[in-house]
Order: structure tokens, then C-alpha cells, then sequence
């Protein structure tokens, strides 16, 4: 009972992969995880103050404040995004085989995903060729981004929508109830195939 997450930057994607992870035994998987490792072994310099007179190592940067807090960081997140598109303009599938492979070791030890940064219409419809459950949050209060990445995917492109406006325990309660839903959607796929 695998789960895809699509919306915008900062909606609330990775609460719930961590709720599903902690409340659920779900593994998290990102199609990111193998950009930001190659991001390392390249290992740019990035400007580190918004006057561009001060940079360190992406390492360092990633090293001192984690992943989230570099990418606050303008150009951190330009690298990422111009590194991504580099790679899916020579191989459009790259990022997606890399998760796949990850998600497949997981799902072969009984234990299911949640991938929780599709952006890309390519994500998401090789994601529902593997009958994977896709949902969309939104949150309206968070400012939007400017980027390809940022609303490629619609709610209408998913099977279930979130609305993230209430507090953790409301956010936590929707995913409750998508995951009843998806309960009964397995059991009667499971007994169609008997």
C-alpha cells in the first residue's frame, strides 16, 4: 500500500511521510534523495549570504544546517532545481528509477513507501501505471514559489485531496481517513484477485 505525495513547497509533504513513518512503519523515499546525493559529490560553492560576498561547500553548508535549512537558501535551492532539470532534459526517468530501486528493497522486506515530493506529471503517471495511492496537499497560507517544479501537479491529477489549514492532529486525522479508504481499496483488490 504504497502513498505519493504531490503539492507545492512547504504544504506539509514530508509531515505526513513522517507521520506515516512514525505512526504507520512506512519508509520514506524521496525522488529528490538522489539529486541531493549528487549534489554532494559535486560539492559547489554556494553564496552563503544574500549579498554574494561570502560562500562555503554545499558539504558544509548541508552539514551545518541540514537539508531543509540549505535549501531556505536561494542558492541552494537554484542548484538543485538547475541540477534536476539538467538530468531529466539527458534522461527523463533518472530520478524515478533511482526511488523505484530504494522502494522496491522495501517492499520486498513487507515493508510499503511514501514518496513524498512528486512534482513531475512523469512522476505521478509512472507512479499510477504501479497502482501506487496519490494524494495532493495544499496549504493556501503558504507563499508559492516560482518554478517549473512548484504546481506542474493538480489536484484533479490525484486520488485524494488534503487541505492543510487546521492543526498537526487535523493534518494527522485527513491522512487517518485517506488511509481507511485505501484499506478498503487493498482488501477488495486482494479478494478480486482470489
Amino acid at each position: 500500500m504504497n502513498i505519493a505525495i504531490a503539492g507545492r513547497a512547504r504544504t506539509g509533504k514530508d509531515t505526513i511521510g513522517r507521520y506515516l513513518v512514525e505512526s504507520r512503519g512506512y519508509r520514506r523515499v524521496a525522488f529528490a534523495d538522489a539529486l541531493k546525493e549528487a549534489a554532494l559529490r559535486i560539492d559547489p560553492p554556494v553564496w552563503i549570504t544574500n549579498h554574494g560576498d561570502d560562500f562555503e561547500r554545499l558539504s558544509e553548508v548541508v552539514g551545518d544546517w541540514g537539508w531543509e535549512k540549505a535549501k531556505e537558501g536561494h542558492e541552494v535551492r537554484r542548484f538543485l532545481q538547475e541540477l534536476g532539470a539538467s538530468m531529466r532534459a539527458v534522461d527523463p526517468e533518472i530520478w524515478i528509477r533511482a526511488a523505484l530501486k530504494k522502494v522496491d528493497e522495501a517492499n520486498e522486506a513487507g515493508v510499503p513507501c511514501v514518496i513524498t515530493d512528486v512534482r513531475y506529471i512523469n512522476e505521478l503517471d509512472t507512479l499510477r501505471r504501479l497502482r501506487w495511492h496519490t494524494v495532493h496537499i495544499d496549504r493556501p497560507d503558504v507563499p508559492q514559489l516560482v518554478h517549473e517544479s512548484e504546481g506542474a501537479i493538480n489536484p484533479d491529477d490525484v486520488h485524494y485531496m488534503i487541505r492543510n489549514v487546521g492543526t498537526l492532529n487535523d493534518l494527522h486525522r485527513q491522512v487517518d481517513v485517506i488511509l481507511e479508504e485505501i484499506d478498503s481499496i487493498e482488501s477488495a483488490r486482494h479478494y478480486a484477485r482470489l
